[in-house]
């Protein structure tokens, strides 16, 4: 059975991006400037994430080095390992869901410019 994605939930709103009056380059210059405010959001988030494992692991790292018990510092090793496994399927699952709002967010502000085009 092919699978199928429901892109639009309504027709009618694709038919009047579709219809739009505006010159292509146009309606080129606007999926542009959405798409590049969006995956700056995306890169802001991504960056923050990075940047809060990369403290976490310093954390770590220096209390590793206080460590003088082996099983002392397995069982560090092992919660860490543990919350960065949390942390990354936490931020995936954020992720996933500002891609989600990003998509919907863009295709609303296209389909407003496509409105006020067709009015003028």
């Amino acid at each position: 059975m092919p699978r199928t994605t429901k892109i639009v939930d309504n027709p009618a709103n694709a038919a009047a991006l579709w219809n739009a009056q505006l010159p292509p380059i146009a309606i080129a210059t606007q999926s542009y400037n959405v798409w590049l405010e969006q995956t700056t959001r995306v890169r802001d988030e991504a960056l923050r994430f990075a940047q809060e494992r990369f403290s976490k692991g310093l954390e770590v790292a220096a209390q590793l080095a206080d460590c003088r018990d082996p099983a002392a510092a397995f069982a560090l090793h092992a919660e860490f390992a543990s919350n960065a496994a949390a942390d990354f399927l936490q931020e995936g699952q954020k992720m996933i869901e500002l891609m989600s709002h990003l998509a919907q967010e863009s295709f609303a502000k296209l389909q407003q410019s496509a409105e006020g085009s067709q009015a003028n």
